[in-house]
């Protein structure tokens, strides 16, 4: 089974290749590429994801790609989408163009227009509307520049140090 038919549903079970079909479920197997409009992951895995809706449940993807994208207890190393929601998962870069909302879960770096975050650790946050409570960030916009200013002239410096 390695493509599908754009109009069918399919539910896998297992490992297969590159799937292509208007719904597809993942339960208890992988993908190595998904592109359904509606894609819905239970304790399984894909490298890549596409579809307009992505749910994901004690699964994990490498790249998720949609307008609605949810991981519940999971693990995503990159999201991109309208919307995201995060629940007691992670996620090394999360890019919203509307909003990403996180709730204890941890992420490297979140990147959206807003951004609502309870009880969650974010390494670096870039938003313009932050609604967080019980919220640990390592960088916001302002320490990061000052971190790669800082970064910067230290390395400008021993540069010069070793031109001697």
């Amino acid at each position: 089974m390695s493509e599908q038919e754009p109009d069918r549903t399919s539910e896998l079970r297992g490992e297969t290749g590159d799937v292509v079909a208007g719904a597809v479920t993942i339960k208890q197997g992988g993908a190595r590429s998904v592109h359904a409009r509606e894609v819905e992951i239970r304790q399984g895995g894909a490298l890549r994801v596409e579809g307009h809706t992505i749910d994901v449940t004690q699964g994990g993807i490498v790249l998720a790609r949609g307008q609605e994208v949810e991981v519940t207890a999971g693990g995503v190393l990159a999201v991109v989408a309208g919307e995201a929601e995060l629940e007691a998962a992670s996620a090394a870069v999360v890019v919203a163009r509307g909003e990403a909302e996180l709730e204890q879960s941890a992420a490297g770096v979140v990147a959206a227009a807003s951004a609502k975050i309870t009880d969650s650790a974010v390494g670096v946050l870039i938003a313009r509307r932050v609604e967080a409570r019980d919220v640990r960030v390592l960088f916001g916009v302002k320490e990061a520049l000052l971190l790669g200013a800082a970064a910067g002239t230290v390395l400008w410096l021993l540069g010069r140090l070793r031109a001697r």
